[in-house]
């Protein structure tokens, strides 16, 4: 039986992929957990991996081609091979795709992956000669599943540059060669070339290093522009800012790293994840997410926290952030921080957030406010603690203040519930025992 084989949906924020390269071609049997293509995402490049064994008998888009999710991008047959299912998922109307081009002629060689965890879509009703036609697949796409342990990335400037991979050393999970590594070590050949200690690289290699060009934006950096042009263009954005004096939570977060058992060194950070974890409690509608039939207030507070790529941001996502100690939320977080630097994050990972945190404060940043992620309808922004004079009874005394903004959306808050949110904020971290 064919079985079709459509976009998946990664993220959130996903809506369409790019097909960077397949992997395979026309005619070519594929098993179960073999990577196919190299489809790049709003979050990452990642491997599509196939659920199924049987032959590729139709690949319906070509390298570069985007394509919406939920579309069929190519056809595996079955034991009954040469069937291709006439149903094929009509892309979104305000998207634009090329029409289905003929498959690349060259054969690419790749390394099978991990066994994914794709489960088939069930018919969508339709009588027996439906069900005759096939089955659509949603694909896992991961970049675990490649063995020869290089990034999609790395491998395609592995081979523009004609370097062999034995030249370089990977950084990333289990020695995994990354595209900085490429560039890491293309820079320092480079520089032993210039001082004489290396012979010259191959002229094809060199090329590009050096040179001033405009890149095309990737669909990472692609998506923050539509999304964020969209949240200013589309929410009434509002800002109110409180100062919080950190004077106790500094001598508490030194007592908490001072306690056995502390592998993850606590931060400010996991201080005010788990501090807004606990206002939203009292707060359920800043909890929430604004849609078209009203306010959705969460059941989970799931709290993402924005960390920076060379690419772009990305939020990974605390789930539960209430219920977890501070010590859990500090290895929690780390553990998604390292995934995502490492570009080894899950979908997981990335999704679920009812509220986010964006903090500066580590390049001392004493005061901003951070655009809205729809369709949350706030966003903390978290400045750096800085040693300043305060009055306090009738005394010009030192104290080490932080300044928080919250970007609130005008549609679903006001001014009175944000002001409140943001004092019981200043409370719980000033008073930061009751954290624990």
């Amino acid at each position: 039986m064919a079985v079709e084989i459509v976009m998946p949906k990664l993220s959130d924020t996903m809506e369409e992929g790019r097909i960077l390269r397949w992997l395979k071609k026309e005619g070519d049997f594929v098993n179960k957990g073999d990577v196919i293509a190299e489809v790049e995402t709003d979050k990452a490049d990642m491997d599509l991996e196939v659920f199924s064994s049987g032959m590729l008998t139709k690949i319906l888009y070509k390298e570069g081609d985007t394509v919406p999710v939920g579309t069929i991008i190519a056809v595996l047959g079955g034991e009954e091979t040469g069937k291709v299912p006439q149903k094929v998922v009509k892309p979104l109307p305000e998207k634009k795709v090329t029409e289905p081009p003929q498959p690349p002629e060259q054969k690419i060689e790749t390394s099978a992956g991990e066994p994914c965890c794709t489960l088939p879509l069930e018919d969508e009703g339709g009588g027996e000669e439906e069900k005759e036609q096939g089955k659509k697949e949603i694909p896992l796409l991961s970049k675990k599943g490649d063995k020869s342990k290089i990034s999609p990335r790395a491998r395609r400037l592995l081979e523009e540059k004609g370097i062999p991979t034995t030249e370089i050393k990977g950084t990333g999970p289990e020695g995994r060669i990354v595209q900085e590594d490429i560039e890491r070590f293309l820079k320092e050949r480079i520089e032993q070339e210039k001082s004489g200690t290396f012979p010259p690289l191959q002229e094809e290699a060199l090329k590009g290093i050096s040179e001033e060009k405009v890149t095309e934006l990737s669909k990472m950096r692609a998506t923050i522009a539509r999304r964020m042009t969209v949240s200013k263009q589309t929410i009434p954005h509002f800002y109110v800012t409180q100062e919080i004096d950190m004077g106790e939570a500094v001598t508490f977060l030194d007592s908490l790293n001072k306690t056995e058992g502390v592998d993850t060194k606590i931060t400010y950070n996991d201080l005010v994840v788990k501090a807004c974890a606990l206002a939203l409690k009292d707060f359920p509608e800043i909890n929430a997410h604004f849609s078209d039939k009203g306010l959705i207030v969460k059941n989970e507070i799931n709290v993402g926290f924005v960390v920076a790529l060379q690419v772009g941001l990305i939020v990974p996502v605390i789930k539960n952030a209430d219920r977890l100690t501070i010590k859990e939320i500090s290895a929690t977080a780390k553990g998604l921080r390292d995934r995502v630097l490492k570009r080894d994050s899950t979908s997981d990972d990335l999704s679920g957030g009812t509220f986010s945190i964006s903090n500066m404060g580590m390049f001392g940043v004493e005061e901003f406010s951070a655009i809205i992620n729809p369709p949350q309808v706030a966003i903390l922004a978290v400045s750096a603690v800085k040693d300043k004079p305060i009055i306090k009874e009738g005394a010009i005394q030192p104290a080490k203040i932080m300044k928080v903004t919250l970007s609130a959306d005008h549609r679903a808050l006001d001014g009175v519930m944000v002001a409140k949110f943001l004092q019981r904020l200043k409370e719980l971290l000033e008073n930061p025992r009751g954290l624990e």
